[in-house]
């Protein structure tokens, strides 16, 4: 297996999608059945500035989906940080198959992000994004060929469950 590249981030240079994306609402019900139901769709496609800020989100383009991890009646799971994690670490691992472009994680301190311009986390020093500490979600972005296809991002998943 060959080391990953770093690779370019897209943030909202693709400009706001005119709606949902196929790929992308594939990859939040991959993910939801992948966590046996811990990990649930938060929120995908809205056109919306990011959270306290002036700047287009990323969930603008319908690239972003928001995975929470909470237990809110029949959704989740008790322990959901713990499937949360599991989650991250599968995801990184795979990150290159699956277009991610960036993470964001809201749990402790100041959150951490992770993009695929430096394949590394950034653990924050200061408040940097909304919702840290103690946000119950994962942040999730992915690159606009995977955002459009479901068949790419079922293939991955598929892939994942066979190995």
């Amino acid at each position: 297996m060959q080391p990953a590249k770093k690779r370019k981030y897209t943030g909202t240079s693709d400009g706001v999608s005119a709606g949902k994306r196929a790929g992308l609402e594939e990859f939040a019900k991959q993910m939801n059945a992948w966590s046996d139901g811990a990990l649930w769709n938060n929120g995908t496609w809205v056109v919306r500035p990011k959270m306290g800020k002036t700047s287009l989100s990323v969930h603008a383009t319908g690239r972003a989906v928001d995975l929470s991890y909470r237990k809110l009646g029949a959704k989740g799971k008790a322990d959901g940080r713990q499937h949360a994690e599991r989650a991250l670490a599968m995801l990184i691992a795979n990150q290159e198959e699956l277009g991610l472009e960036c993470i964001l994680d809201y749990w402790e301190g100041f959150g951490r992000g992770w993009r695929c311009d430096r394949l590394a986390w950034q653990v924050y020093k200061k408040h940097t994004i909304t919702g840290a500490p103690m946000g119950d979600w994962l942040h999730v972005e992915l690159s606009p060929k995977m955002a459009d296809s479901s068949l790419m991002v079922k293939a991955v998943f598929d892939k994942l469950k066979a190995s």
